[in-house]
């Protein structure tokens, strides 16, 4: 072989082995990359519980009593019984902040003189329609008009009652009240230096119905 020849094959081979070379280099590698295990292990999902529990917590008692500028009181609810003293006989109660005085139903009101004193004869009614004759002393008059009717002259009058601990006496205007839910209402005369009034409770002082004592 003559020498140009020869060169001519050399540089041919060089360029090859230099092609070859360099596609390898270029060449994309497109197998994914091994995955750590513990990287694409899912984490595992809690069962859902078989039963919610829930804790319900006791309830509390509302108090009976409380305190108001030092002082200790009863808590009455709206509605409350009354026993009058000393006949011994209960009576469903209206608490009314907004009255001063307190009424009671009383039928054949009529007054009458005593020793040159002022006295009222009437008769209270239990809850079973029982009337019991009264005489007590007349206080004084008071004057009620109500929205829709005439103005109303009331004999008062004291009366002795019970209600839950409390047993004291006080003054009761003489009324027709037949018809109201309610026989007797509770005014401030009675509640003022002794109780406070929950509107959201009722026969706080005595839950029963009572109604074995009014026959």
């Amino acid at each position: 072989m003559n020498r140009p020849k020869m060169l001519c094959l050399i540089f041919l081979t060089f360029l090859l082995g230099a092609c070859a070379g360099t596609g390898s280099q270029t060449r994309v590698n497109t197998t994914p990359p091994p995955q750590n295990k513990a990287e694409t292990a899912k984490e595992p999902v809690p069962a859902p519980p078989s039963s919610l529990k829930v804790k319900i917590e006791p309830r509390m008692k509302a108090p009976k009593t409380m305190r108001s500028g030092g002082e200790k009181l009863l808590v009455f609810g709206q509605a409350e019984y009354i026993t009058i003293l000393p006949a011994n006989f209960r009576l469903r109660a209206r608490i009314d902040t907004g009255a001063t005085t307190s009424s009671i139903h009383a039928v054949n009101i009529k007054e009458f003189e005593r020793d040159g004193k002022k006295w009222v004869r009437f008769e209270l009614v239990k809850a079973n329609g029982q009337k019991v004759k009264m005489e007590r002393p007349w206080i004084r008059q008071i004057e009620v008009k109500r929205h829709g009717t005439d103005q109303q002259a009331r004999p008062v009058v004291s009366l002795k009652v019970k209600m839950g601990p409390i047993v004291t006496t006080t003054q009761f205007s003489l009324t027709d009240r037949s018809q109201f839910k309610f026989p007797v209402l509770i005014g401030r005369s009675l509640l003022k230096g002794v109780a406070v009034v929950d509107v959201n409770r009722e026969y706080v002082l005595s839950p029963m119905s009572g109604d074995e004592h009014e026959k």
